[in-house]
Protein backbone atom coordinates (compact mmCIF):
# COMPACT_ATOMS: atom_id res chain seq x y z
CA UNK A 1 0.00 0.00 0.00
CA UNK A 2 1.31 3.42 -0.97
CA UNK A 3 0.78 6.87 0.49
CA UNK A 4 -2.39 8.67 -0.63
CA UNK A 5 -2.15 11.98 -2.50
CA UNK A 6 -4.60 14.60 -1.23
CA UNK A 7 -5.44 17.88 -2.99
CA UNK A 8 -7.22 20.97 -1.61
CA UNK A 9 -6.97 23.76 -4.16
CA UNK A 10 -3.26 24.38 -4.70
CA UNK A 11 -2.33 22.43 -1.58
CA UNK A 12 -1.03 18.88 -2.05
CA UNK A 13 -0.14 16.58 0.84
CA UNK A 14 0.24 12.86 1.47
CA UNK A 15 -1.38 10.58 4.03
CA UNK A 16 -0.97 6.93 5.07
CA UNK A 17 -4.17 4.91 4.56
CA UNK A 18 -3.42 2.35 7.29
CA UNK A 19 -2.88 5.16 9.82
CA UNK A 20 -6.05 6.96 8.72
CA UNK A 21 -8.06 3.76 9.08
CA UNK A 22 -7.24 3.48 12.80
CA UNK A 23 -9.06 6.75 13.53
CA UNK A 24 -6.38 7.48 16.13
CA UNK A 25 -4.21 10.09 14.42
CA UNK A 26 -4.22 13.16 12.27
CA UNK A 27 -1.15 13.17 10.07
CA UNK A 28 0.42 14.06 6.75
CA UNK A 29 3.61 14.42 4.77
CA UNK A 30 3.87 17.80 3.08
CA UNK A 31 4.88 18.60 -0.48
CA UNK A 32 6.19 21.89 -1.84
CA UNK A 33 2.80 22.79 -3.30
CA UNK A 34 0.22 25.12 -1.77
CA UNK A 35 2.15 27.61 0.35
CA UNK A 36 3.22 31.25 0.28
CA UNK A 37 7.04 30.98 0.29
CA UNK A 38 8.93 32.70 -2.52
CA UNK A 39 12.14 32.07 -4.44
CA UNK A 40 14.23 29.06 -3.44
CA UNK A 41 11.67 27.99 -0.86
CA UNK A 42 8.60 28.19 -3.09
CA UNK A 43 6.01 27.42 -2.09
CA UNK A 44 5.32 25.38 1.09
CA UNK A 45 8.50 25.48 3.15
CA UNK A 46 7.51 24.32 6.65
CA UNK A 47 10.79 24.65 8.56
CA UNK A 48 11.34 27.72 10.73
CA UNK A 49 15.06 26.92 10.68
CA UNK A 50 15.42 28.24 7.13
CA UNK A 51 16.39 31.79 6.14
CA UNK A 52 12.81 32.89 5.65
CA UNK A 53 10.65 35.33 7.63
CA UNK A 54 8.99 33.38 10.43
CA UNK A 55 5.66 34.96 9.50
CA UNK A 56 5.86 33.25 6.11
CA UNK A 57 6.78 29.87 7.56
CA UNK A 58 4.02 30.12 10.15
CA UNK A 59 1.50 30.88 7.41
CA UNK A 60 2.58 27.72 5.61
CA UNK A 61 2.32 25.69 8.81
CA UNK A 62 -1.14 27.12 9.42
CA UNK A 63 -2.23 26.17 5.89
CA UNK A 64 -1.20 22.52 6.15
CA UNK A 65 -2.26 22.09 9.77
CA UNK A 66 -5.71 23.51 9.11
CA UNK A 67 -6.08 21.03 6.25
CA UNK A 68 -5.60 18.07 8.58
CA UNK A 69 -7.33 19.54 11.63
CA UNK A 70 -4.33 20.52 13.76
CA UNK A 71 -3.43 23.80 15.49
CA UNK A 72 0.03 24.74 14.21
CA UNK A 73 0.75 26.71 17.39
CA UNK A 74 0.90 23.41 19.30
CA UNK A 75 3.54 21.84 17.04
CA UNK A 76 6.52 20.26 18.81
CA UNK A 77 9.67 20.54 16.71
CA UNK A 78 13.44 20.32 16.98
CA UNK A 79 16.37 21.67 15.01
CA UNK A 80 17.68 18.30 13.83
CA UNK A 81 21.38 17.43 13.80
CA UNK A 82 21.53 13.95 12.21
CA UNK A 83 21.95 12.33 15.61
CA UNK A 84 20.32 9.31 17.25
CA UNK A 85 18.86 11.42 20.07
CA UNK A 86 15.18 10.84 20.84
CA UNK A 87 12.98 13.30 22.72
CA UNK A 88 10.14 12.03 24.89
CA UNK A 89 7.38 14.62 24.67
CA UNK A 90 5.61 14.37 28.02
CA UNK A 91 3.70 16.85 30.16
CA UNK A 92 6.88 18.04 31.86
CA UNK A 93 8.49 18.80 28.52
CA UNK A 94 5.63 21.02 27.44
CA UNK A 95 6.50 23.47 30.20
CA UNK A 96 10.20 23.62 29.42
CA UNK A 97 11.55 27.03 28.39
CA UNK A 98 13.43 25.67 25.39
CA UNK A 99 10.26 24.30 23.83
CA UNK A 100 8.29 27.51 24.21
CA UNK A 101 11.11 29.38 22.48
CA UNK A 102 11.50 26.77 19.75
CA UNK A 103 15.12 26.27 20.76
CA UNK A 104 15.07 22.50 21.11
CA UNK A 105 18.19 21.30 19.30
CA UNK A 106 19.86 17.98 18.73
CA UNK A 107 16.98 15.50 18.56
CA UNK A 108 16.11 13.54 15.43
CA UNK A 109 13.14 11.59 16.73
CA UNK A 110 10.11 12.60 18.78
CA UNK A 111 7.72 10.30 20.63
CA UNK A 112 4.60 10.93 22.70
CA UNK A 113 1.46 9.36 24.10
CA UNK A 114 -0.23 12.71 24.77
CA UNK A 115 -3.36 13.53 22.76
CA UNK A 116 -3.60 16.75 20.76
CA UNK A 117 0.17 17.37 20.85
CA UNK A 118 1.29 17.33 17.20
CA UNK A 119 4.85 16.32 16.38
CA UNK A 120 6.73 17.60 13.33
CA UNK A 121 10.05 16.62 11.74
CA UNK A 122 11.75 18.08 8.65
CA UNK A 123 13.14 16.56 5.43
CA UNK A 124 14.65 17.27 2.04
CA UNK A 125 16.06 13.80 1.11
CA UNK A 126 16.41 12.01 4.47
CA UNK A 127 14.04 9.18 5.37
CA UNK A 128 10.87 9.95 7.36
CA UNK A 129 9.65 7.08 9.53
CA UNK A 130 6.19 7.17 11.10
CA UNK A 131 5.42 4.87 14.04
CA UNK A 132 2.00 4.21 15.55
CA UNK A 133 1.34 1.90 18.49
CA UNK A 134 -2.46 1.43 18.35
CA UNK A 135 -2.49 -0.80 21.45
CA UNK A 136 -0.82 1.60 23.88
CA UNK A 137 -1.78 4.70 21.90
CA UNK A 138 1.63 6.20 21.25
CA UNK A 139 3.32 7.72 18.21
CA UNK A 140 6.81 8.49 16.96
CA UNK A 141 8.40 10.44 14.11
CA UNK A 142 11.95 9.63 13.07
CA UNK A 143 14.32 11.67 10.89
CA UNK A 144 16.65 9.01 9.49
CA UNK A 145 19.25 10.39 7.10
CA UNK A 146 22.32 8.34 6.25
CA UNK A 147 23.93 9.19 9.58
CA UNK A 148 20.80 8.39 11.57
CA UNK A 149 20.35 5.19 9.61
CA UNK A 150 23.88 4.00 10.44
CA UNK A 151 23.12 4.86 14.07
CA UNK A 152 19.95 2.68 13.87
CA UNK A 153 17.73 5.51 15.03
CA UNK A 154 14.54 3.76 13.88
CA UNK A 155 15.30 0.74 16.03
CA UNK A 156 16.27 2.93 18.98
CA UNK A 157 13.04 4.88 18.73
CA UNK A 158 10.97 1.72 18.96
CA UNK A 159 13.02 0.68 21.97
CA UNK A 160 12.39 4.06 23.60
CA UNK A 161 8.66 3.62 22.97
CA UNK A 162 8.86 0.17 24.60
CA UNK A 163 10.48 1.63 27.70
CA UNK A 164 8.07 4.53 28.08
CA UNK A 165 4.80 3.16 26.71
CA UNK A 166 5.09 -0.60 26.69
CA UNK A 167 5.16 -0.65 22.89
CA UNK A 168 5.66 -3.99 21.18
CA UNK A 169 6.93 -3.66 17.58
CA UNK A 170 4.74 -6.49 16.33
CA UNK A 171 1.68 -4.39 17.22
CA UNK A 172 2.93 -1.26 15.46
CA UNK A 173 2.09 0.34 12.18
CA UNK A 174 5.00 2.01 10.41
CA UNK A 175 5.55 4.03 7.26
CA UNK A 176 8.57 5.13 5.25
CA UNK A 177 7.94 8.46 3.57
CA UNK A 178 9.30 10.24 0.48
CA UNK A 179 13.09 10.42 0.46
CA UNK A 180 16.02 9.90 -1.85
CA UNK A 181 16.07 6.57 -3.69
CA UNK A 182 19.08 4.32 -4.22
CA UNK A 183 19.89 5.35 -7.80
CA UNK A 184 20.02 9.02 -6.77
CA UNK A 185 22.09 8.63 -3.61
CA UNK A 186 25.79 8.36 -4.41
CA UNK A 187 28.38 8.31 -1.62
CA UNK A 188 32.15 8.07 -1.32
CA UNK A 189 34.41 5.40 0.18
CA UNK A 190 34.51 6.95 3.66
CA UNK A 191 30.73 6.98 4.01
CA UNK A 192 30.46 3.50 2.49
CA UNK A 193 32.84 2.22 5.16
CA UNK A 194 30.56 3.59 7.88
CA UNK A 195 27.67 1.59 6.42
CA UNK A 196 29.83 -1.54 6.23
CA UNK A 197 30.75 -1.20 9.88
CA UNK A 198 27.14 -0.58 10.90
CA UNK A 199 25.45 -3.37 8.92
CA UNK A 200 26.78 -6.89 8.54
CA UNK A 201 24.52 -7.54 5.54
CA UNK A 202 25.74 -4.42 3.75
CA UNK A 203 25.80 -6.12 0.33
CA UNK A 204 22.04 -5.56 0.17
CA UNK A 205 22.46 -1.91 1.12
CA UNK A 206 25.47 -0.42 -0.67
CA UNK A 207 26.39 -1.06 -4.29
CA UNK A 208 29.76 -0.17 -5.86
CA UNK A 209 29.89 1.88 -9.06
CA UNK A 210 32.53 1.89 -11.78
CA UNK A 211 33.63 5.40 -10.80
CA UNK A 212 34.74 4.28 -7.33
CA UNK A 213 31.61 5.65 -5.67
CA UNK A 214 28.71 3.73 -4.12
CA UNK A 215 24.92 3.81 -4.18
CA UNK A 216 23.00 3.37 -0.91
CA UNK A 217 19.47 2.00 -0.58
CA UNK A 218 18.15 3.91 2.42
CA UNK A 219 14.61 2.66 1.79
CA UNK A 220 15.59 -0.99 2.04
CA UNK A 221 17.92 -0.65 5.01
CA UNK A 222 15.27 1.16 7.05
CA UNK A 223 12.60 -1.32 6.01
CA UNK A 224 14.80 -4.26 7.05
CA UNK A 225 15.70 -2.50 10.31
CA UNK A 226 12.02 -2.17 11.20
CA UNK A 227 11.38 -5.81 10.34
CA UNK A 228 14.35 -7.05 12.36
CA UNK A 229 13.13 -4.99 15.29
CA UNK A 230 9.83 -6.85 15.12
CA UNK A 231 7.49 -4.74 12.99
CA UNK A 232 5.51 -6.96 10.62
CA UNK A 233 6.27 -6.29 6.97
CA UNK A 234 2.56 -6.17 6.14
CA UNK A 235 2.22 -3.33 8.66
CA UNK A 236 4.79 -1.11 6.89
CA UNK A 237 3.69 1.37 4.23
CA UNK A 238 6.26 2.62 1.73
CA UNK A 239 5.77 5.77 -0.31
CA UNK A 240 8.36 4.78 -2.94
CA UNK A 241 8.61 8.46 -3.91
CA UNK A 242 12.05 9.90 -4.58
CA UNK A 243 12.59 13.47 -3.45
CA UNK A 244 15.35 14.09 -5.98
CA UNK A 245 13.32 12.82 -8.94
CA UNK A 246 10.09 14.69 -8.17
CA UNK A 247 11.16 18.31 -8.55
CA UNK A 248 7.66 19.73 -9.02
CA UNK A 249 6.27 18.05 -5.90
CA UNK A 250 9.16 17.63 -3.45
CA UNK A 251 12.20 19.52 -2.16
CA UNK A 252 15.62 17.84 -2.47
CA UNK A 253 18.81 18.94 -0.75
CA UNK A 254 21.00 17.10 -3.27
CA UNK A 255 19.13 18.15 -6.38
CA UNK A 256 18.97 21.78 -5.30
CA UNK A 257 22.52 21.84 -3.90
CA UNK A 258 21.36 22.69 -0.41
CA UNK A 259 19.18 25.60 -1.51
CA UNK A 260 15.70 24.31 -0.79
CA UNK A 261 12.82 24.44 1.63
CA UNK A 262 11.86 21.60 3.93
CA UNK A 263 9.16 18.97 3.73
CA UNK A 264 7.54 17.81 6.96
CA UNK A 265 6.12 14.74 8.63
CA UNK A 266 3.33 15.76 11.00
CA UNK A 267 1.34 13.51 13.33
CA UNK A 268 -0.95 13.94 16.34
CA UNK A 269 -2.93 11.53 18.51
CA UNK A 270 -6.53 12.70 18.27
CA UNK A 271 -8.30 10.78 21.05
Amino acid sequence: MAFKINKMGNLIYLTIPSFTDTGMVRHCFTTRQGGVSQGLYAALNTSPYKEEPIETTNKNLDIICRAIGIDYKNLVMTDQTHSDNIKVVDEGFLYEKDYSNRELIGYDALITNLPHIPLITFYADCVPIYLLDPVNRAIGLVHSGWKGTTLHIGQKTLEKMRIHYGTRPEHCLAAIGPSIEKDCFEIGEDTAEIFKQSFKDYHDIIFPKDNGKYLVDLWNVNMQMLIRTGVKQENITESKMCTKCNAELLYSYRRDKGQSGSLSAIMELNY
